[in-house]
C-alpha cells in the first residue's frame, strides 16, 4: 500500500509541476492552474457553530449538472373542506367515491423551479518561511491547518447569511435564499410576542403546516423571552433567604409551544436575520423535506499554482437552496 501511495504522490508531482508550465516552459500558474479539490467533511464535523443554526440542520444532498431543479409546491394539502372564508387552493375534491367508481386524482398545484449553483469561498495564504517555522511547534504545530479551519469556519457563516438573505436577481454570484423564496406568508411586527407567533401558527395550519423552527434575532428572542415572563406563562423562581449568595439569574428560551396544535417550536438566534426572522416548517407529516440544500461541490479545499513563496488554498463549495413546500413556511420583518 506504502509503494501505490508513493507512486500516487509522484504521479500527482509530476501533474502539478506540468500544469505550471506552458510549452515554453515559462512559469504561468494563472493560466495552467490544476484543481483538484480535496473534500473538508471530515473537517466540517467536528465543528458545530452555534453561529450557523440553519445550516447545522437544513438537509444536504448532492447535485447534478449546472442548476437545482424541483417541484415547488404552491397550495395547501387538502381544501376540499375548510370553510369558505378561509379557501385555500389545494385539492378540491373529496376523498368518497361511488360503488364501482374510482378514487379522485388530487391535484396540487406546483410550479417549476430551479437555482443555479453559486460558488462560495475564501481564499487562504500562507507564507512559505511563515509555514516552515511554525512546523514542531508546540503552540502552532501547522499555521496553514489552523488558517484553514478558521476560513472553513468563515464559509460556513457566509453560507449561513446566504441561506437567509441571499438574493440571487440583486447580487448575481449569489443564490436565492429564504427571505426571497418565501412569498405567500409573511408578517409585520414591532417585536416578537407568543401572541404573534400564535397567529404566525395560524395561517400556516390552514395550508397543513405545522412549523417547527423559529429563527430571530437576539433581541427579538429576548422580547419574546420579556414577553412570557411577563405574562406569567415562565414560572418565576422564588429565592429564600439566606441563598442570595447561590442564585444564576436569567432564562434562555428554548422552545415555544404551537398554540394551535400544542407541538413545540425550536428557537435559534441569528445575528443575520437582520430585523427580522422566520417560522419553519421543516418536514412534512410524511416525513418529506420542505427545503433542503443541494451541492454540487461539498465544502472542498482547493490547492492553487502560486508563482509567489506561500501556499495558497480555496476553501469552496458550490451550492442552492430549495424551498420545496414554500406556502408552509412564513418570513416576517419588524420594526426594531
Amino acid at each position: 500500500m506504502n509503494d501505490v501511495e508513493q507512486a500516487l504522490s509522484g504521479i500527482k508531482d509530476l501533474i502539478a509541476k506540468a500544469a505550471e508550465t506552458n510549452a515554453t516552459y515559462t512559469y504561468d500558474p494563472a493560466a495552467r492552474s490544476i484543481f483538484a479539490p480535496e473534500n473538508l467533511d471530515e473537517e466540517i464535523r467536528i465543528l458545530a457553530p452555534t453561529d450557523t443554526p440553519l445550516r447545522n440542520r437544513v438537509p444536504r444532498k448532492l447535485g447534478l449538472g449546472q442548476a437545482a431543479v424541483w417541484k415547488m409546491m404552491t397550495s395547501a394539502m387538502q381544501s376540499g373542506l375548510h370553510p369558505s372564508a378561509n379557501a385555500l387552493t389545494g385539492t378540491n375534491t373529496s376523498i368518497a367515491f361511488a360503488d364501482a367508481g374510482a378514487p379522485n386524482e388530487t391535484a396540487q398545484t406546483y410550479s417549476d423551479a430551479s437555482a443555479t449553483y453559486k460558488l462560495l469561498g475564501r481564499k487562504l495564504e500562507v507564507g512559505g518561511l511563515a509555514l516552515a517555522s511554525s512546523k514542531g511547534r508546540a503552540g502552532e504545530p501547522d499555521m496553514q491547518k489552523s488558517r484553514e479551519r478558521i476560513k472553513i469556519y468563515e464559509v460556513m457563516l457566509g453560507e449561513e447569511e446566504l441561506l437567509i438573505a441571499g438574493d440571487a436577481a440583486l447580487r448575481t454570484s449569489e443564490f436565492s435564499g429564504f427571505n426571497k423564496q418565501i412569498t405567500t406568508n409573511s408578517g409585520v411586527v414591532t417585536f416578537v410576542t407568543a401572541s404573534g407567533v400564535g397567529s404566525w401558527c395560524q395561517t400556516l395550519y390552514k395550508y397543513g403546516a405545522e412549523p417547527t423552527l423559529l429563527v430571530v434575532s437576539a433581541r427579538q428572542l429576548q422580547a419574546l423571552a420579556d414577553d412570557l415572563e411577563k405574562s406569567g406563562s415562565i414560572q418565576r423562581v422564588v429565592i429564600a433567604q439566606g441563598q442570595q449568595g447561590s442564585v444564576t439569574g436569567g432564562l434562555k428560551l428554548q422552545k415555544i409551544v404551537n398554540p394551535v396544535t400544542g407541538t413545540l417550536i425550536d428557537t435559534e438566534v441569528s445575528r443575520f436575520v437582520g430585523y427580522g426572522g422566520l417560522l419553519l416548517t421543516e418536514k412534512s407529516p410524511a416525513g418529506e423535506s420542505w427545503f433542503e440544500t443541494e451541492q454540487l461541490i461539498p465544502m472542498s479545499r482547493v490547492d492553487v499554482p502560486s508563482s509567489n513563496f506561500s501556499y495558497i488554498s480555496f476553501i469552496i463549495e458550490a451550492m442552492a437552496l430549495k424551498v420545496v413546500g414554500e406556502p408552509f413556511q412564513l418570513k416576517f420583518n419588524t420594526g426594531a
